[in-house]
């Protein structure tokens, strides 16, 4: 796993080869985790989980924002295991993106 925060993502590579992003926008005291990808070739291996459980693991460890998502997969992630972040720390949902997924650039 590899944060690029100039690029504002995270990347996941296996062999080397990157393999998937969460991107995010910073706003005022918030995180908001925007999209997933996984490249089609590392697809069904579980690497979008890791994916997500290891970017929120870094958000929570490197800074005191706010996690918001606005991407399904992230969602998702987070409804399968409640109570992952304090509630202090959970934005929920973003009221603007819902559940969709924006590419950042």
């Amino acid at each position: 796993m590899v944060h690029q925060p100039s690029q504002h993502r995270y990347i996941v590579t296996v062999d080397g080869a990157e393999a998937g992003e969460a991107s995010y926008q910073e706003r005022a005291n918030e995180l908001l985790i925007t999209h997933t990808f996984i490249d089609p070739t590392y697809r069904n291996k579980g690497l979008g989980a890791v994916l997500v459980h290891r970017t929120i693991d870094d958000i929570i460890q490197t800074s005191d924002r706010v996690i918001t998502s606005g991407c399904w997969f992230v969602t998702a992630w987070l409804d399968a295991h409640p109570g992952y972040i304090e509630t202090a720390r959970s934005g929920g949902v973003d009221a603007e993106l819902g559940n969709s997924c924006r590419i950042v650039s």
